[in-house]
């Protein structure tokens, strides 16, 4: 593996320093920041959900509109609430005007965005769009967040990230005009994963070997907190304004732990900075009780790890060098572009490649459609919601004991089967069965938690080393896409057809299945390292020092990702 050498010198060490006080600070830190960025994720279904409104003619003596259709063969009449009639002076009889002005339902929410900026009729997309364009900016951020954090560190990306989130969810709470809401909204998707993938990597490079694999699964249990508090403090508070306040003050208590975390001393390591590295693990063995080796050998240890990290990263470059200096740069936009097409290159990868982003774009589209379809899936949004986060509980920690004795291949079939069985199911229950869908929509809601925190497993172990970190970008964007897309299902097909979301999300569920046929066990072999290996299956079984080692590889390429 790239760096393996590297990685174990310095496990060495984190082994010697143990776990401690050192530790849980910046694991109780990330936590923290992991729950707080739950509500802000999924606003959109209690910021700008859909709101009951009547049309408001200009003046007196105007008759609204009406809407026919037919139902289990009879014709049914409706008023139409984003038109009225005028007469007409050309044919005496009546024009259709669009309306301007509408009253609104406060029963459930006392003001949102959809009744402060009439979000209704022909401006009905835009509440889709305001979910939207947060999970559009994750789409940019993910890149920046991987290129701060290696430039800049990885302490000093999450505070200055934490700092600029917090200030604009407030500031967004005190905005009055739509359109620095929604550029708002993609500042802080924006934001969203320099924080959270940062953060991610820090817990991740500070942990034990032995605790890395354990750590990685239940650090995604503060979200469904997060979603659980959401749904609770959007009970309490039905003023979009106080509770976009009352869920983003609590990022205050953030402050002092960012004071007192560290940096992470392999980042310091590997960028040469030795003095600030055994500061930082002279102060983690004071807080966790333990004893470096001594100052020759650590010093001996720190060049080592830099010179094996270095050797891996200098290649590369040096290959890049050698393309512009041999053909210029004609040549060197050729090779780009070559790199592009490299995950379709050959059979084996170019099935992994298709398989892996479908499921990505699926899973994500289910996922954050079911988080936001609550209108139709409960009588009670609040309870929904709260209950959402606590379904993602047993998802995210009973996966683990599940794939470590059944693999990986049948549970994934498993979780999207039987999501897809409950939501389809949901889309034929007749009207007044409201706890009965949502008792099925919210299984459904597990089981696609569930294989998307496997999702991440499963490709890391299918894709090659030599091509895993573009893969897993590449996978990103098209996750990323789903979530983008799923608003718009919820918001804008929901009200028109209201059983076409379970459907969408349900076919998506037994398509996602499908896909997952043709894909083979990784469970106990080796990961692959180059597209040779893949091709020709050469991935052995494992030995007990290797799955440590794969598990550690694992959860790094799922942070870089």
């Amino acid at each position: 593996m790239a760096n393996r050498s590297s990685s174990n010198k310095f496990d060495t060490l984190l082994t010697k320093l143990g776990t401690g006080k050192w530790n849980f600070l910046i694991f109780f830190t990330f936590s923290y920041w992991n729950m707080h960025l739950a509500s802000n994720t999924l606003s959109g279904a209690f910021v700008a959900p859909a709101v009951g409104h009547t049309c408001r003619p200009p003046a007196h003596g105007y008759t609204l509109a009406t809407t026919t259709f037919t139902a289990q063969g009879q014709n049914n009449t409706s008023e139409d609430h984003c038109h009225y009639l005028v007469n007409s002076t050309l044919n005496g009889g009546f024009d259709e005007v669009p309306c301007d002005a509408w009253t609104y339902d406060n029963t459930t929410y006392t003001t949102t965005l959809t009744s402060q900026f009439n979000l209704v009729c022909s401006s009905e997309y835009l509440r889709a769009t305001y979910q939207s364009l947060y999970m559009f900016g994750t789409l940019f951020g993910a890149p920046i967040n991987g290129i701060l954090a290696d430039r800049f560190g990885r302490k000093t990306t999450l505070t200055l990230g934490v700092l600029l989130f917090f200030s604009l969810a407030v500031a967004s709470c005190w905005l009055s005009t739509l359109a620095s809401v929604l550029a708002f909204r993609f500042i802080l998707g924006l934001l969203h994963p320099v924080v959270l993938q940062t953060g991610y990597i820090l817990a991740l490079e500070v942990c034990e070997p032995r605790h890395r694999s354990v750590l990685g699964i239940v650090i995604s249990c503060p979200w469904a907190l997060g979603t659980m508090a959401w749904g609770g403090m959007a009970y309490l508070i039905r003023d979009w304004r106080w509770l976009q306040l009352a869920v983003n003050i609590p990022g205050l208590f953030l402050f002092p732990a960012l004071w007192f975390l560290d940096e992470s001393p392999r980042w310091l390591i590997v960028n040469g900075h030795f003095e600030r590295a055994k500061e930082v693990m002279e102060r983690a063995a004071k807080w966790n009780k333990k004893t470096l080796p001594p100052q020759e050998e650590l010093e001996h240890l720190m060049v080592a790890i830099q010179r094996e990290a270095r050797v891996g990263q200098r290649a590369p470059k040096e290959n890049r060098q050698e393309d512009r200096d041999r053909s210029g740069y004609r040549k060197k936009a050729w090779n780009v572009m070559l790199r592009l097409f490299i995950l379709f290159r050959t059979p084996r990868l170019r099935l992994v490649t298709l398989v892996l982003s479908l499921q990505f774009f699926l899973v994500a589209l289910i996922f954050y459609g079911m988080s936001l379809n609550a209108v139709n899936y409960s009588a009670d949004p609040f309870l929904y919601m709260t209950l959402s986060g606590l379904v993602e509980v047993p998802a995210y920690t009973l996966t683990a004991p599940i794939i470590a004795r059944l693999g990986r291949k049948r549970p994934t079939i498993a979780f999207y089967t039987i999501s897809g069985v409950v939501i389809v199911a949901v889309a034929f229950i007749p009207p007044g069965h409201r706890w009965v869908v949502m008792a099925l929509a919210l299984t459904g809601r597990m089981c696609i938690s569930a294989a998307f925190q496997l999702l991440y497993l499963y490709s890391v172990e299918l894709l090659p080393t030599e091509v895993r970190l573009q893969a897993l970008g590449f996978n990103t964007i098209a996750s990323r896409l789903g979530s983008m897309i799923s608003p718009f299902v919820t918001e804008l097909l929901g009200p028109v057809y209201p059983s076409a979301p379970s459907l969408v999300f349900g076919i998506g569920a037994f398509a996602a299945a499908l896909l997952t046929l043709p894909l083979w066990e990784t469970l106990g072999h080796m990961l692959p390292d180059t597209i040779t290996d893949l091709e020709e299956g050469r991935c052995r079984p494992l030995s007990a020092r290797e799955a440590e080692d794969e598990d550690e590889e694992t959860e790094m390429a799922k942070l870089r990702a």
